[in-house]
């Protein structure tokens, strides 16, 4: 990847926002191949989107606290059968933690199994526990940067969209 950057793309490299040039046009080109291999790779469909925030993990749970309204705007928070809910696992990185501690969802932390990995029996229990709350997100590491464990993403997002809660992914 890092020589398709340095060899390919860096010498062509102009603002994506403009087409008035033959390196705006490739730049720009680059950037919707990269959503569609993106897009393909998670089996988004036509209703789901890809969007590139330019900040990493952190950047993008940020944005989607702010598009999906949860910013907390005080510290009284709703009534919880009014409170979205968020699922997140043991290991994850501050930038999956806070922006969603700092919003007016609940957050539930899922323990691993004894394999070390998500523990996909707690992670059900607990979809079934909050299935009335407005909104339910999973969002999780797909590997651990403590352990090396991989998640099965798959198996999660399956798990999570059985219940109508979306599946997020660093």
């Amino acid at each position: 990847i890092e020589d398709f950057m340095r060899d390919e793309v860096l010498p062509r490299y102009a603002n994506t926002h403009t087409e008035a040039s033959a390196t705006g046009l490739q730049t720009t080109r680059f950037r919707e191949e990269a959503r569609s291999i993106i897009a393909s790779s998670v089996g988004a469909s036509s209703e789901d989107a890809v969007i590139f925030v330019g900040s990493g993990a952190t950047g993008a749970i940020h944005r989607l606290v702010d598009l999906l309204g949860l910013r907390a705007q005080s510290t009284k928070k709703p009534p919880s059968e009014e409170r979205p809910v968020v699922f997140i696992g043991p290991y994850e990185h501050h930038s999956n933690i806070l922006p969603w501690v700092h919003s007016r969802a609940d957050l539930i932390v899922i323990p691993l199994d004894a394999n070390g990995s998500l523990d996909l029996v707690a992670l059900e229990r607990s979809l079934q526990e909050h299935a009335d709350r407005p909104l339910r997100i999973g969002s999780f590491s797909a590997a651990s940067n403590v352990t090396g464990i991989a998640t099965d993403t798959i198996a999660v997002a399956t798990l999570l969209h059985r219940y109508g809660a979306l599946s997020l992914w660093d």
